[in-house]
């Protein structure tokens, strides 16, 4: 069985006032069976006492007492404790003034004497009605101010909580970024490395992908990734035999071109593991597709991710310009031309004709910002990949420079004897003016 209410456990007090004591005793025998805590006053004054000392929920009084009136009581009682239910007892000859009294709000109810034994306990029953609703509405309301305080430290702490794991996310995101383009800049220093396989050449591709990936109106990403591409397109080299790759491709038997194909299948088999490097590997296993469907696969241009499109003019283009498509060194303007005879067959039309019309390739983006060691300054912004002379990528693209790093290319400048060609971004560089020599 449920336990009661606080308002029903709770037991009420109730006041009965009137000069005449055996009044006051056959109230006290009419009521003797309510659960009542019953105080007893002879007199308007000893209420007042009595009031002061307890909690009275209802009071009943006689109007016509010496010294204080009923009416005059509750007025004082309503004044002081206006919560407690009013009720005057009064004969026929009062009944003007008790009227009076209840119209101005002193007095709840009133009962006529002789009263009528049910009808007292019905009013005394319906004034700790009142009460027990107002108790119960208090109860409710510092219920709901309780809770709502800890509602909103609840929210705060689940904001606090949700502000440290969106840190926390962020943090580790931004490792796996990190790691994720260290790993990408591992396998280009692997490719580099090995001494049959030209990383001066993968250079070239990926800022030319990445030049017409731009100029062709992609996303961030699909540049990013394309340029990447380009940067270990020949990564699938490393599962073949150097000659089956090194020499210029027309120089090489059929059996050998097979194998220099299959280069893609060998480059998706190493980055199979790498699922963030998806988009990448797809690049690099369609290059060889022909944009009519004629290629390795067999694929319809709409099938050729747009990075792979890309990357062959690319790759085709500096294959030309460095003989290792032919056996012999083209110009640009020649090797222009050669691509230009496979548009819309080998070759995407939109994607050709931007190297077909641009004047840009073959010459760096920021050759006039181009710095030495000794140049740079603290806080300048690096426009494009750092390499050594044997190609392998010292700062990334986007590095800040610092001292420390500043301080470490000129130790390497002086030890090689050679000064770096380091492409600063424009906006990074310092306007302050030289301070003169003395």
């Amino acid at each position: 069985m449920s336990s009661p209410t606080q308002a029903e456990a709770k037991k009420y007090t109730v006041l009965f006032v009137d000069d005449e004591p055996n009044i006051l005793r056959a109230i006290k025998r009419a009521l003797f069976k309510m659960d009542i805590n019953m105080l007893l006053a002879e007199s308007g004054m000893k209420a007042l006492e009595l009031l002061e000392t307890n909690t009275v929920n209802v009071v009943i009084s006689d109007m016509k007492m010496p010294h204080m009136s009923g009416a005059e009581l509750l007025e004082q009682v309503a004044q002081k404790y206006p919560n407690t239910f009013r009720v005057v007892l009064t004969g026929f000859a009062d009944i003007d003034s008790t009227i009076k009294a209840v119209n101005q709000g002193k007095i709840h109810r009133y009962l006529q004497k002789p009263w009528d034994n049910q009808e007292l306990i019905n009013t005394i029953e319906e004034g700790l009605e009142r009460v027990k609703l107002k108790d119960e509405n208090e109860r409710l309301q510092l219920l709901t101010r309780a809770q709502n305080k800890k509602l909103k430290d609840i929210n705060a702490l689940q904001e606090q909580t949700i502000q440290k794991r969106t840190k926390q996310i962020k943090a580790a995101l931004n490792r796996i970024e990190k790691n994720n383009h260290a790993l990408e800049q591992v396998l280009f220093n692997v490719i580099s490395i090995n001494p049959s396989i030209n990383g001066k050449f993968a250079i070239e591709v990926s800022e030319l992908a990445g030049l017409l990936a731009h100029q062709a109106g992609c996303d961030k990403e699909t540049i990013k990734v394309t340029k990447y591409a380009g940067l270990i397109c020949e990564l699938g080299c490393l599962g073949l035999e150097p000659e089956e790759f090194k020499p210029a491709f027309a120089k090489l038997n059929y059996q050998q071109q097979k194998a220099y194909l299959s280069q893609t299948r060998q480059a998706a088999l190493i980055l199979a593991p790498a699922a963030h490097l998806q988009p990448v590997c797809d690049i690099i296993e369609y290059q060889f597709e022909h944009y009519n469907g004629s290629g390795l696969y067999n694929k319809v241009a709409k099938e050729i991710p747009v990075g792979a499109r890309i990357l062959a003019v690319a790759r085709d283009y500096w294959r030309l310009v460095s003989g290792r498509q032919t056996g012999i060194d083209m110009t640009p303007r020649d090797a222009k031309l050669e691509l230009k005879k496979h548009r819309n067959t080998r070759y995407d039309a939109e994607v050709l004709d931007i190297l077909l019309n641009s004047e840009e390739v073959g010459h760096p983006k920021y050759i006039e910002n181009s710095f030495n060691a000794k140049q740079l300054k603290e806080g300048m912004v690096l426009a494009a990949n750092l390499y050594n002379e044997n190609h392998l990528l010292i700062l990334p693209e986007g590095h800040v420079f610092t001292a420390s790093t500043i301080e470490k290319l000129t130790k390497f400048e002086e030890e090689k004897g050679i000064p770096f060609s380091i492409l600063i971004k424009p906006e990074a560089q310092t306007t302050e003016e030289p301070e003169p020599s003395v």
